[in-house]
């Protein structure tokens, strides 16, 4: 079953089009694998043209603005240490069990000529700007991650999120020409109103 972009989704699919020069951008991409079955939410591909090399980048996309990531109760206690309450060791559960599976996915998927990049996307996140225990829960899942794979996991969140969509802003104002992009359209659409 094919599954429709959100629109945070969209808006990471047109940064990785329009500002970091993907020629490829999908959504929702689903594993055949029947049990493990999983899904990243956009994946864009770069090719350097002299040299064939390819940048993946990987990303999951948690446009929740209330600054929760996911709710649910954890099966486990792993992430007990780096948060306070249920919801956020739900949170790094699914995002540590999403990340690993994204991996498993791409490097399956797709030749290593090149290297993979790991982001999550999410506008709000609780405790930016004090610290705090998704926070610290999220940048251990990032140490973890890159511990045990090699591989860098970007935390795009909060302020570094903001920097980034101005960025694709900037690339919206002034710019007219049609790229397929709803998200991009939209900004540019609002970008270049006189």
């Amino acid at each position: 079953m094919a599954v429709n972009p959100h629109w945070g989704e969209l808006l990471v699919g047109a940064y990785h089009q329009c500002v970091t020069g993907c020629e490829v951008v999908s959504y929702n991409n689903r594993s055949d694998e029947q049990g493990e079955q999983m899904e990243a939410d956009v994946i864009g591909i770069k090719t350097n043209q002299q040299t064939g090399e390819q940048t993946v980048y990987v990303c999951e996309v948690v446009t929740h603005m209330d600054g929760d990531l996911y709710s649910g109760t954890p099966e486990g206690d792993e992430w007990a240490a780096h948060a306070d309450n249920d919801d956020y060791q739900f949170s790094l559960e699914k995002l540590w069990t999403k990340f690993t599976n994204d991996r498993r996915y791409v490097t399956e998927t797709f030749t290593r000529d090149g290297q993979y990049v790991f982001q999550l996307w999410a506008p709000v996140v609780k405790g930016w700007q004090r610290g705090g225990d998704l926070i610290d829960g999220l940048d251990a899942l990032q140490s973890k991650f890159e511990d045990e794979t090699g591989e860098h996991l970007e935390l795009i969140i909060n302020q570094d999120y903001t920097a980034h969509i101005d960025e694709l802003r900037a690339e919206a104002e002034g710019d007219t020409s049609d790229y397929g992009s709803p998200a991009f359209r939209f900004l540019q659409i609002l970008e270049n109103l006189k």
